[in-house]
């Protein structure tokens, strides 16, 4: 029997496990392999930079029908794992005359503009994906590295009814109040800084009815205030008493702007599994940990004797770069595409 004379659902087969670039090469051969091709080339989307992301949302909106394909995304906002933003030599550079000195505050002004139109540009794409794919997707991950996802309560809103996977990283609000995801799984939030992630409990709770595993990576809280990141999960287990002002928590305002303090953290009763990754061990000038660093430490493995699910996960130690960097950010993305434990493996 010829190659073309195969039954449809071998090709399929085939088209299933070809490589990405093979997946392309299939949908120039014909039409016939086209539309076999198509939506599984489109059914797992990787955007690693605001560039990709951008060209996607252009391709999206002269083929809108290709976002019904997509089910697993991923999304960040750069690839390089700098903590900073590569700034160009010209701002490094000190002018030596006048002149050099107007030429170069002209070039500052240019690239600080065209960088504002670009994260806007890709804040503007970011929404307009979500808005077409996010009632298909079965997993989302989000990666910001340089600035805040601050849109994060605009993102969540879109209905994600098939969502089970979500990762979150970055510098972001608490989860909004009215957050539904009624398939979520599993959920991942890597390096948030406060009031994160404990100012999000409630939410999950509400808005998360079949959560089973969240993991809490790399909290920038677990340096800036590691003893309130033990309290807060002391009392979230029902060890410790509440008391909102020691942790952070802002107040709850009603519509008519009246504010009341914040309800108790809890979790889903639903809840199999918390994992939390600390951040790792800042030394003093003796080489030892700080003190608040082993006292954290202590308490949160005192947690793991009264919560089964409780799980403390050793500090990510060797060849560190940043919290969640885009490299293990992928690494467990493509794990868990390929049907992997990524993340929840570790």
């Amino acid at each position: 029997m010829s190659f073309h004379g195969l039954p449809t659902e071998i090709h399929i087969s085939i088209c299933r496990f070809a490589h990405q670039e093979a997946k392309t090469n299939l949908i120039l051969v014909s039409k016939y392999f086209y539309e076999l091709a198509i939506p599984l080339l489109y059914r797992v989307v990787f955007l690693p930079t605001r560039r990709r992301v951008v060209s996607f949302r252009h391709t999206l909106l002269r083929r809108p029908e290709l976002s019904t394909h997509v089910r697993h995304l991923l999304i960040s906002d750069r690839n390089r794992d700098e903590f900073h933003v590569v700034l160009p030599d010209f701002i490094i550079y000190w002018p030596q005359t006048n002149s050099e000195r107007i030429v170069r505050r002209q070039r500052i002004r240019e690239w600080l503009t065209e960088r504002d139109n670009e994260l806007a540009a890709f804040r503007t794409s970011l929404l307009y994906i979500l808005a077409l794919v996010s009632t298909r997707l079965c997993s989302l991950t989000l990666l910001h590295y340089e600035h805040s996802i601050r849109s994060l309560k605009d993102l969540l809103t879109f209905p994600f009814p098939d969502l089970e996977e979500l990762t979150i990283r970055g510098d972001y609000p608490p989860l909004p109040k009215d957050l539904h995801l009624p398939r979520l799984k599993r959920l991942h939030l890597a390096a948030g800084d406060m009031p994160n992630p404990w100012a999000s409990f409630s939410a999950m709770t509400d808005g998360c009815p079949s959560l089973t595993h969240l993991r809490i990576t790399e909290p920038l809280s677990c340096i800036l205030s590691g003893v309130i990141l033990a309290q807060a999960l002391e009392v979230t287990f029902g060890i410790a008493e509440y008391d909102p002002e020691s942790l952070a928590m802002p107040p709850e305002r009603d519509p008519d702007g009246t504010t009341y303090a914040a309800p108790c953290p809890r979790l889903p009763s639903t809840l199999k599994e918390l994992r939390l990754q600390p951040y790792p061990p800042e030394m003093s000038a003796m080489g030892m940990p700080y003190p608040d660093h082993v006292d954290m430490m202590d308490r949160l493995e005192g947690l793991q004797t009264h919560a089964s699910f409780f799980k403390l996960l050793p500090a990510n130690n060797d060849n560190y770069v940043l919290p969640y960097s885009f490299e293990a950010a992928r690494r467990d993305w493509e794990d868990r595409v390929a049907g992997g434990v990524g993340c929840w493996g570790n």
